[in-house]
């Protein structure tokens, strides 16, 4: 009998980053700023064809759906929408955290943007809950902060995820 492998199970959202997709201790001065960068990032890389209605998209998930604060400092703005090409997932961290409405009143300061066609809604839903397992370990959101190169930020992400999910 051949071994099924449970839907998602090869996803790694570590995969859906690169150097490109990563920008380290950046100073931004609202949440706005920071969502439009995040989308800059994801456009570079062919992952967002329509950067503007990708951003209106994300800013109106963060007014109308709910700030995307998770608490511990952490942000993961998302939608879904037909001006992404394919799911990509861009990150940034900040050298001073963000009012970004969450519930524990921290301010923001990691943040990871996931970007997902219309057709791919239980994709979406898969990247966004492994990285909230993955962010749930405060050893490797320590670590993701003090990163000193985007290089350096996707491998400590890349090894906690094939620890977590061998």
């Amino acid at each position: 009998m051949r071994r099924r492998e449970k839907p998602g199970a090869s996803l790694r959202v570590s995969d859906l980053l690169n150097r490109d997709s990563v920008l380290l201790h950046a100073d931004m001065d609202d949440p706005l700023e920071a969502l439009d960068v995040l989308v800059e990032l994801q456009e570079s890389n062919g992952v967002i064809t329509n950067g503007t209605a990708y951003y209106k998209a994300v800013c109106e998930r963060e007014t109308a759906g709910g700030t995307t604060a998770i608490g511990e400092g952490i942000a993961l703005p998302h939608a879904c929408n037909a001006g992404v090409a394919a799911p990509g997932l861009a990150a940034l961290t900040l050298r001073h955290g963000l009012d970004w409405g969450a519930a524990d009143g921290q301010p923001v300061d990691l943040i990871f943007m996931i970007a997902v066609p219309p057709n791919r809604q239980s994709e979406h839903l898969m990247i966004l809950a492994r990285l909230v397992n993955l962010l749930s370990e405060p050893e490797l959101v320590k670590e993701l902060r003090k990163s000193g190169s985007r290089e350096d930020f996707i491998l400590r992400l890349a090894r906690a995820e094939a620890t977590r999910f061998a």
